[in-house]
């Protein structure tokens, strides 16, 4: 739980930083624990002038 958690958090910091004010970027996550973990990322990228939008896919043969 602790690495899933971890690699999430530097992915979601990875793709921050390639991200520019006034970008949208969307992100691909499963619904618990990732997309509930971006969900509470996404207040602050909007501060920062980045549009975050994420798909929730409950299966691997979706994305």
């Amino acid at each position: 739980m602790k690495k899933t958690l971890l690699l999430t958090a530097l992915a979601a910091a990875l793709s921050v930083t390639l991200a520019q004010a006034g970008e949208k970027l969307v992100v691909a996550a499963t619904p618990v624990p990732h997309a509930e973990i971006l969900e509470l990322v996404k207040p602050q990228l909007a501060k920062e002038g980045v549009d975050l939008e994420v798909k929730v896919f409950t299966d691997y043969v979706q994305p």
